[in-house]
């Protein structure tokens, strides 16, 4: 394993840019360079030499034969001080964003990446909104179909600030901004309206309401039957009916409101730095990952939540056509913003589909990694070492880490309420006996 090594003032007062971002290093004579082990007896002007034909050095390192299995961080080519921010875009060297809002829409993916943003909290020691209560039906909704309340979330011991939302609730412009930092970044997600309704109706109990409540002639099937006239039908229809409208924010009297409707989703529009899309769902956290300018560590998952067979019911296409008319709302959301999505992939060109294609297949081995050492103790156990690339640097995976990914929601999630309540009441001044 390699250190850097300050060689005098020349490293301690200037870092070097190399190319691909990769770290200047020297130890016990060896220089990593590109994929070669170089031995030198002056290291100092072997570096130099090396930095004046850009060649590329790599630090941090474990090797298998001549090969480095890993870089470190980024060295830049100005004086510390007075460094230009990066924009978001230059993974390697601008700066990390901590305060975030995620709207976790209902069947959208979004348990899966609610635990993205858990771990990322948990990592750096940031303070989550979280619901005040730790157990009962619904306890880790922050608003059950409400908003958010300050009287309903754990307390923050005095002069600290919230920096990460991520549980249910529904989106209130105001109600977020009166408890979240200014400079906090809104993400969200959607899934195609289609594919929502019938994961929801499923995975809700919808479905087989519907089979009791429709009967059967043996030609229509409910679900057609049932969107032909829903009025017709008393049904509960509250996850199936514009939900992740009504996630975002629009009341339901307001679903068939097309004025209010334009102008809700261009308020949104500006709200919100991303909306992503489960049907994108590499691409949406490649996405999230340049916004917030995380590592690609960051943004590494196991699939939670996903329902394990197959849906109860499948659409036809003249059922689409009549859920369009029925979820109009849901498909006038997805539909400007999946737009707004595609345009900005497009935008990004080759270099960030070649990030989705690197990290697809880091996932997949993580994913496969993390599998194999579920059952064994946290504390020690084998450890996978990802290397460095041009998006990112490099990182290590611990069984550790494997079970925060797997780790179900509901556990985690009064783990981190009584965490955080016992944290506040520790604050509190001690009152005279």
């Amino acid at each position: 394993m390699c250190t850097v090594l300050f060689l005098g003032a020349f490293l301690c007062t200037h870092y070097y840019t190399l190319p691909w971002g990769l770290t200047v290093v020297s130890h016990e004579r060896v220089i990593i360079a590109g994929s070669r082990v170089i031995k030198a007896d002056n290291s100092s002007d072997l570096i130099k030499d090396y930095l004046s034909q850009g060649d590329v050095l790599v630090s941090n390192y474990t090797t298998k034969g001549d090969v480095p299995l890993f870089t470190s961080k980024v060295l830049t080519s100005q004086p510390v001080p007075n460094v230009a921010r990066a924009t978001p875009t230059d993974p390697l060297t601008c700066e990390k964003k901590f305060d975030v809002s995620f709207l976790k829409v209902h069947k959208a993916g979004s348990t899966t990446i609610m635990n993205i943003f858990l771990r990322f909290a948990i990592e750096h020691d940031l303070n989550i909104v979280l619901p005040s209560k730790s157990e009962g039906y619904g306890f880790n909704y922050l608003g059950y179909g409400n908003t958010l309340y300050k009287d309903r979330i754990v307390p923050l011991p005095e002069n600290e600030t919230y920096n990460i939302l991520c549980n249910h609730v529904v989106y209130n412009k105001e109600a977020f901004r009166s408890i979240l930092p200014n400079d906090t970044e809104y993400v969200g997600i959607l899934r195609e309206p289609a594919s929502h309704f019938v994961s929801a109706a499923s995975y809700y109990g919808f479905y087989k309401s519907l089979l009791r409540a429709v009967s059967a002639d043996g030609i229509t099937s409910p679900v057609t039957r049932y969107l032909q006239n829903p009025t017709q039908y008393t049904l509960g229809t509250g996850y199936v009916k514009n939900r992740m409208s009504f996630d975002f924010g629009i009341p339901k009297d307001k679903f068939t409101d097309e004025q209010y409707l334009n102008e809700y989703i261009k308020e949104l529009d500006t709200d919100y730095g991303l909306v992503m899309v489960m049907e994108r769902f590499h691409e949406s956290l490649v996405l999230l990952k340049r916004l917030l300018c995380w590592s690609t560590k960051d943004i590494l998952y196991v699939p939670l939540n996903a329902r394990k067979a197959g849906p109860d019911f499948r659409l036809s296409e003249s059922d689409k056509i009549l859920l369009k008319n029925y979820n109009n709302a849901d498909f006038k959301l997805y539909d400007h913003f999946k737009a707004k999505f595609d345009a900005n992939v497009e935008s990004l060109g080759e270099d960030f589909q070649n990030e989705v294609v690197s990290f697809v297949k880091t996932q997949d081995m993580v994913a496969k990694f993390c599998l194999q050492v579920m059952d064994l103790q946290d504390n020690g156990g084998p450890t996978m070492q990802i290397s460095g690339t041009k998006w990112s640097a490099a990182f290590s995976v611990t069984v550790h880490d494997c079970k925060l990914m797997t780790e179900s929601e509901l556990p985690m999630m009064k783990r981190l309420i009584e965490t955080a309540w016992y944290k506040y009441n520790r604050s509190l001044p001690v009152k005279p006996s």
